[in-house]
């Protein structure tokens, strides 16, 4: 039909035709995206990783010296990275087999947990380069499950792990959740709660919505669950229970693959892309609670 306009010079109705094309494009170029309360997802502090990070896929912050702490699928190792010099270090050495494939960390006192994919649990002692290794504690199922979440629920006294595809999940529209003990040093028997993926579609009103947990933590200050879902880019936001309550479309453009999340305890986020189409991204967005906007 275009071919046929032009042949015929029809100028009024391509004028039309061409005018309504660049409309869609631009609306398609400036979708919108909400942020949750708090925060502009519009307005990051936005810093490239360097390539050690290109697949960065868990991060925690650090209390004790106010940094965050990373670590990558392909790596053994933890790392710093100091917000204020803006620089990379090692923060131990290896302390995992090769081929873990570490999905997630969390910092708890003095120590870290690592998460393998498979659902084990390292444990490492100490601060820096004064690990001597990790203590492993291996997830009770043999299912073939995939798990990329991990994070410190004090409330829960415990370590939760949330699987991302579990074969006990399927077909039930749910993503179970588990609890380590962090006094007992051991795995709950059952799940700690579930999310619902339905009542995320249903949020969201899209029925193709992708929830798949990449990675989470608490809010510091109004105790919510932060969920990232690489897969679908989305954020949801639960009770420490697992109860949606928000859910939110990210920009791919922005967070092409986010696969770690972190706060500071005055309620700034950290958000870290791996490097899928260029270099690894760390972004943090200030938290305005409404007494300070």
């Amino acid at each position: 039909m275009m071919k046929q306009l032009l042949q015929t010079k029809c100028p009024v109705v391509l004028c039309l035709l061409l005018g309504c094309a660049i409309t869609l494009l631009i609306g398609c170029a400036q979708q919108s995206y909400s942020s949750p309360e708090g925060y502009d997802f519009n307005h990051p502090q936005k810093e490239n990783l360097g390539k050690v990070l290109n697949e960065i896929s868990g991060i925690c912050f650090d209390e004790q010296d106010n940094t965050l702490l990373a670590i990558s699928d392909s790596k053994e190792k933890v790392f710093q990275i100091n917000l204020n010099k803006q620089k990379l270090k090692d923060y131990t050495d290896k302390v995992v087999p090769g081929k873990s494939d570490i999905e997630d960390i969390a910092k708890v006192d003095s120590n870290i947990y690592l998460l393998s994919s498979k659902g084990i649990i390292y444990e490492v002692y100490g601060r820096k380069k004064d690990t001597t290794g990790a203590k492993a504690y291996t997830f009770s199922s043999n299912d073939a499950n995939d798990f990329e979440t991990l994070y410190h629920d004090p409330s829960a006294n415990g370590l939760i792990m949330v699987c991302k595809h579990c074969p006990s999940d399927k077909g039930r529209e749910m993503r179970s959740a588990y609890r380590f003990d962090l006094s007992k040093k051991q795995f709950d028997t059952a799940a700690f709660f579930t999310f619902s993926t339905a009542e995320v579609k249903n949020i969201l009103k899209d029925n193709d919505a992708k929830f798949d947990p990449s990675a989470a933590a608490i809010h510091p200050i109004n105790k919510r669950l932060y969920v990232l879902s690489s897969a679908g880019n989305l954020l949801v936001i639960a009770d420490n229970r697992g109860k949606i309550i928000e859910a939110y479309e990210l920009n791919p453009d922005q967070f092409p693959q986010a696969e770690g999340i972190a706060f500071a305890p005055n309620g700034d986020m950290f958000i870290t892309n791996e490097g899928k189409n260029g270099a690894p991204t760390l972004q943090q967005f200030k938290y305005h609670n409404g007494k300070n906007k």
